[in-house]
């Protein structure tokens, strides 16, 4: 079995704060092979970029801390342990960034062309002219217009879907072996989110390279993912494929959420499903299920102790005590069999 490009265990990221510690993620584990797709899905507060950005090694230190139970492993070698000098050659590289505003990710002061050349000079070492005439190619395969005369131009010269177009060709600048996309259509209409998502999958399987979406939105990644890890309050509280996560939910956190997705086929006004409550403070995390408090089926131990996985198959866990025998005595257990398959 081959090695996976990407493999995260027990990560952990607090940030110290006036008001305490905030355990932003608390204990997640996945990993990510050559030239899959893998989905970080969950609402906003629950670790999502913090998770990409430990990647990326940009938790800035203070007030944010990795700690040193940690492990990233990027083919085999643990990232959290570079020096300064190693992260520069790493990012980049063999990993890239798209974060979700443009305007605020590109420097309004210099154009272009410059700003993809950056990446290029530092990393492949070669000259100026070359490095221009890789931006102009880079434009055009992003599918910007005009790219001789684009590479010419300021940001505010784009619009929001082309500096996006920008954003990307500026992370496949050094061809990276790993690129994760930050909610990257979040700002933008939905026509131009598909046409940034069909982008995406074009770059993924013409370079093979591997990709972590981080997005709040389920139906943003259905054709693009290969494996969706569900977040909540600083955990994955459920791992699998796209068909297990869209067909197969095990957490009602994950039904939830598939609930709250627009579709075609419900009657016509009929009002979108919302979770009720808010997401815990995680200055002082829940002792138990992270979800206890917004869940309908909470049980006691719910709220006592966090629950393990469940492996319900080889590609599919979720850590929900509703899959523990003893779960039966609490509810009907076609109620639990239910929450499943709604």
């Amino acid at each position: 079995m081959s090695q996976p490009l990407l493999e995260v265990k027990n990560l952990k990221v607090s940030f110290h704060t006036y008001a305490g510690e905030v355990q932003a993620v608390r204990g997640v584990d996945f990993t990510l092979d050559a030239g899959k797709t893998m989905a970080i899905v969950g609402e906003s507060g629950s670790g999502k970029t913090v998770t990409s950005k430990a990647v990326m090694g940009l938790i800035a230190s203070p007030p944010g801390e990795v700690k040193k139970e940690s492990s990233i492993l990027f083919e085999g070698t643990d990232i959290l342990r570079f020096t300064e000098k190693q992260w520069q050659d790493y990012r980049g590289k063999d990993a890239a960034m798209i974060f979700q505003d443009p305007m605020t990710s590109l420097d309004p002061t210099m154009k272009i062309g410059r700003q993809i050349m950056e990446s290029i000079v530092e990393h492949q070492k070669v000259g100026k002219r070359e490095a221009m005439q890789r931006a102009v190619e880079l434009l055009k395969k992003v599918d910007i217009p005009n790219p001789d005369e684009r590479v010419h131009q300021y940001p505010y010269e784009f619009s929001g879907g082309m500096r996006q177009r920008v954003v990307i060709a500026i992370a496949l600048a050094c061809n990276p072996k790993l690129m994760i996309a930050d909610e990257p259509t979040t700002a933008l209409d939905v026509t131009i989110q598909a046409q940034i998502i069909g982008l995406l999958k074009e770059i993924q399987k013409a370079n093979n390279t591997s990709v972590i979406m981080i997005t709040h939105d389920l139906g943003v990644v259905a054709g693009m993912a290969d494996t969706i890890a569900v977040m909540y309050a600083g955990c994955i509280v459920e791992y699998g494929n796209v068909f297990d996560i869209f067909n197969a939910p095990q957490h009602p956190y994950t039904n939830a959420l598939l609930n709250a997705v627009p579709r075609l086929n419900v009657e016509n006004k009929a009002q979108l499903e919302v979770i009720p409550g808010t997401p815990p403070d995680l200055i002082s995390p829940p002792k138990g299920c992270g979800f206890a408090t917004r869940c309908k089926y909470c049980m006691e131990i719910c709220r006592q102790a966090p629950p393990e996985y469940t492996e319900v198959s080889d590609t599919h866990k979720a850590a929900c005590w509703l899959h523990h025998p003893m779960a039966r005595e609490a509810f009907d257990y076609d109620d639990i069999r239910r929450v499943f398959e709604s």
